[in-house]
């Protein structure tokens, strides 16, 4: 697919999370928004959704050391908890996340994710996780950061550079800024709601190959 490619409203994708060129995660995701302005990615919480994410070789949780020694599996899991739109500037280097209460439709929270910029596939948009994130209340009042310390071990293992986590706190607090501002092209969409017609997601057939 061509950078200049879209995909359309309603369409499935893939959202897969990269670690040196092998799947970590992958989540079914309906296209919102496909535009160069703002891209936009929702998963209800809907009973029957099926993503996959990285398990140790033993089957217990992955940690940094399998990142570092490039060892795990893929298991299925079942999305539950929360409605999520996944909002990305294209070439940011963070996407900013809605979650929503299913059971009264009240935004949970926002979640600012510090990430490489997504990268367009044939399937949907590949991208690397870089641990560090933000959790802000609804109103925005409040926030703190989230998985410093798993960011602290990365950089003390040599996953991620003491460089890049510093550029990933300034990033992070210029991203929590503009959003507090009022004034982001993400502010506004807690009030977004999906379209009833839409299916329940599915990962489209070839979300595993690498491109």
């Amino acid at each position: 697919m061509s950078e200049q490619s879209c995909f359309q409203a309603g369409q499935f994708v893939v959202l897969r999370e990269m670690w040196q060129h092998r799947v970590w995660s992958a989540r079914p995701a309906i296209i919102v928004q496909d535009t160069p302005e703002l891209m936009a990615f929702y998963i209800p919480a809907d009973v029957g959704i099926t993503w996959k994410r990285a398990i140790a070789l033993d089957d217990t949780p992955v940690t940094i050391e399998d990142r570092l020694q490039l060892e795990w599996l893929l298991e299925d899991v079942e999305w539950l908890g929360f409605d999520m739109l996944r909002l990305t500037i294209p070439g940011a280097s963070y996407s900013v996340i809605i979650f929503w209460n299913t059971e009264d439709g009240s935004q949970q929270r926002w979640y600012i994710n510090l990430e490489d910029p997504l990268c367009r596939t044939t399937q949907g948009f590949d991208y690397e996780d870089l641990l560090l994130d933000i959790i802000a209340a609804p109103d925005l009042t409040s926030w703190y950061w989230e998985d410093e310390d798993e960011l602290e071990k990365a950089v003390s293992l040599g996953v991620i550079s003491s460089t890049k986590a510093d550029a990933l706190h300034i990033e992070g607090k210029k991203a929590i800024d503009w959003l507090q501002s009022g004034k982001s092209p993400f502010n506004g969409w807690e009030k977004w709601r999906p379209d009833p017609s839409w299916q329940i997601p599915v990962l489209p057939e070839g979300w595993d190959i690498i491109d």
